[in-house]
């Protein structure tokens, strides 16, 4: 059952859909940090699926169709504005609206998963990442890139959860992905990238 402080959030984000894309934020954050995990998801097998979770409005999906046209692309997120958007500006992919906590694809259906700047919004962030582990075929890889708020900044921001290295490759392990990278980058180690591959 989602809380009021969730529910908000995904209202707010439901009234920014429309605009979303247009945001100054698309430039200087977001296309940075999805480069980032398009860059290393480009060193691993071709995929011929790929989910990213926490979608928005299909950026992500976009460039990832142009790095592997041939691949079934999937989008969720829990916003219906958003998923409304995003079928407009790429109608040949599919998109749900869901949580990351309740993905709605089958077990190993998935070789390659992407989440970038959404892990915070999330309401159980380890349960979120053994959906993606569920998901994930028997050699997919999960690419997780978020922002790291500077200690003591998570009470001026309250949705956010607070990333931490440490617990969030211990939910890697927990769900069954091995840990191949996990760093800190960009400017003033904001962003906390890891990825993960299904254990065989």
């Amino acid at each position: 059952m989602e809380t009021n402080q969730k529910k908000a959030d995904v209202q707010d984000f439901d009234r920014r859909s429309a605009t979303y894309e247009n945001s100054r934020r698309q430039g200087y954050i977001f296309d940075r940090v999805q480069r980032i995990v398009l860059d290393l998801a480009k060193n691993g097998k071709k995929p011929e699926s790929i989910l990213d979770v926490g979608c928005g409005t299909g950026r992500l999906l976009r460039k990832a169709k142009e790095n592997w046209p041939d691949a079934r692309l999937i989008g969720v997120d829990p916003a219906e504005g958003m998923i409304q958007q995003a079928t407009q500006l790429l109608p040949d992919a599919e998109f749900h609206v869901a949580m990351a906590e309740s993905l709605p694809l089958p077990d190993a259906s998935v070789d390659l998963v992407f989440s970038t700047l959404s892990f915070h919004h999330w309401s159980n962030q380890a349960k979120g990442v053994s959906e993606i582990a569920r998901v994930l075929h028997s050699q997919g890889r999960f690419l997780l890139a978020d922002i790291m708020l500077p200690f003591g900044f998570s009470h001026v921001f309250r949705h956010f959860k607070r990333n931490n290295p440490a617990k969030t490759r211990e939910m890697f392990v927990k769900a069954g992905l091995n840990v191949e990278f996990q760093q800190r980058q960009w400017r003033w180690s904001r962003i906390l990238v890891v990825t993960g591959g299904k254990k065989l």
